[in-house]
């Protein structure tokens, strides 16, 4: 009996104690914080990994990103092709001036006392001057040689026209009732120069004004996009730009520039031929002669050499007058065309404006049309030397400062002005909004008084 109650009271007991195991067996486990060793290799090789994923990403971003810039290169060029960077070498054009036949040397006195037997006995039998008269009289002259001749102008004329193009712009604008339209106007050009980045075109500049996109058409047809590098409203001329990288090979080997001749050595009745569009059509050529030569022709801040031809044209004619040379001796600009001799203003007057305008360069403006006083037109009329002040410009910087018709230009800043030539060297060298003072001398009652002007310059 007792043994009996021992086990009861035994199994009891193991329930009591087992009943807060159960209790403590449901109650769900709580980690606040687990911990994971991992040994130096598996760490070394995740960095690894890390290492070959940035690297496989930056080579595609890489490739990419070349890509991108290879597909866009093109209109980029286009868009930005106006700040393009400056040539590494500047352009320079050596001023012209006309040759002196070279004077024969006096004999000497001891050439004169050489003994006869030493001088060359010349015997002609018969003069030179004769025998060639003699011969172009007995020559019988048929078409052939006319034609020969006019194939001989052709051919200069062709070689030309591989330099020559159509320079087109389009310009936006409204009509009458306001609704955008586009005008589109077009002038020959002439490739004169090539660089090693760039074609440089000088054309008229009465087409580019306000222009907002400018398109070159070669020769052989081909379609560049260009930008007009710099212009010359005064004188009429302008230097458009076309980028090497946007001509194909093939136009670059057909394009021949054409150079820039000597129009102070022209003589008249000198042969001259029109190129570029003499006839409304750009190609076209015109034959010709020199019939007239016009130096010191005032024009604002300049004077030039006007060249007259037998040649006619229309007033929309564009061109170039060169010498059966090939070189180019004359522009046509606005103003000098449209009659039945037409002219051109000397190439030689114009070599200053087109280097500092291929070299992308804005050209001072004073505004002063004059004459030179020269020596002699001092002492004769008792006038200070210097420049004659035919007019200050209307609106123009000398105008706005003071400077009036009659004025004698005598000095810029410290620069003594005795001619118009020295003036324009001197407005070479400065730029638009630039200083300078006007050293004049002004007639009164009493005589000439010297006056200054301080003179703030514009742009042509």
């Amino acid at each position: 009996m007792a043994d009996l109650e021992n086990k009861s009271q035994e199994e009891l007991d193991e329930k009591t104690q087992g009943e807060p195991e159960k209790e403590e067996a449901s109650e769900p486990e709580r980690v606040f914080v687990r911990e994971r060793i991992l040994d130096r290799l598996e760490g070394r090789r995740r960095w690894v990994r890390r290492g070959i994923s940035l690297f496989v990403s930056a080579v595609l971003f890489g490739t990419v990103a070349c890509l991108v810039f290879v597909c866009l290169r093109p209109y980029m060029e286009e868009w930005f092709q106006k700040e393009e960077m400056p040539p590494e070498t500047a352009i320079h054009l050596p001023r012209d001036e006309e040759t002196k036949p070279q004077e024969s040397e006096p004999p000497t006195e001891e050439s004169e006392q050489l003994p006869t037997e030493t001088q060359p006995e010349t015997q002609p039998t018969e003069d030179i001057k004769d025998v060639v008269e003699s011969a172009v009289e007995s020559y019988q002259w048929n078409i052939t040689d006319y034609e020969n001749l006019y194939q001989a102008l052709g051919e200069i004329a062709d070689e030309a026209n591989q330099g020559i193009v159509t320079v087109t712009t389009r310009t936006p604008t409204t009509d009458l009732f306001d609704n955008p339209i586009e005008t589109e106007g077009k002038a020959s050009g002439v490739v004169w120069n090539i660089t090693s980045y760039e074609m440089l075109i000088l054309t008229g500049y009465r087409t580019q004004e306000g222009e907002a996109t400018v398109e070159v058409t070669f020769h052989n047809g081909t379609k560049a996009a260009a930008s007009v590098k710099s212009a010359d409203g005064k004188t009429g001329i302008a230097i458009v730009s076309v980028p090497l990288a946007s001509v194909d090979e093939a136009t670059r080997k057909q394009v021949r520039p054409v150079s820039l001749g000597n129009s102070i050595e022209l003589r008249l009745g000198q042969p001259v031929i029109l190129v570029g569009s003499p006839k409304d059509f750009v190609g076209s050529v015109a034959y010709g002669m020199i019939t007239y030569l016009k130096p010191g022709v005032q024009k604002e801040d300049m004077d030039v050499r006007m060249i007259y031809t037998d040649v006619s044209t229309s007033s929309q004619a564009t061109g170039f007058v060169i010498n059966l040379k090939g070189q180019i001796v004359g522009v046509l600009t606005a103003g000098t065309t449209g009659s039945g001799t037409t002219s051109a203003v000397g190439i030689s007057d114009l070599k200053s404006s087109i280097e500092r305008l291929s070299n992308g360069s804005v050209l001072a403006y004073m505004g002063i049309i004059g004459q030179d006083v020269t020596e002699e037109i001092s002492e004769s009329r008792q006038i200070p030397r210097g420049v004659y002040v035919s007019e200050a410009v209307l609106e123009g910087p000398a105008y706005h400062a003071g400077l009036q018709s009659g004025d004698v230009l005598v000095a810029l800043d410290d620069t003594e002005i005795l001619s118009v030539n020295m003036m324009e060297g001197f407005l070479e060298g400065k730029l638009p909004e630039e200083a300078v003072t006007a050293h004049v001398m002004r007639v009164g009652r009493d005589g000439y008084t010297e006056m200054e002007f301080n003179v703030i310059l514009g742009g042509r």
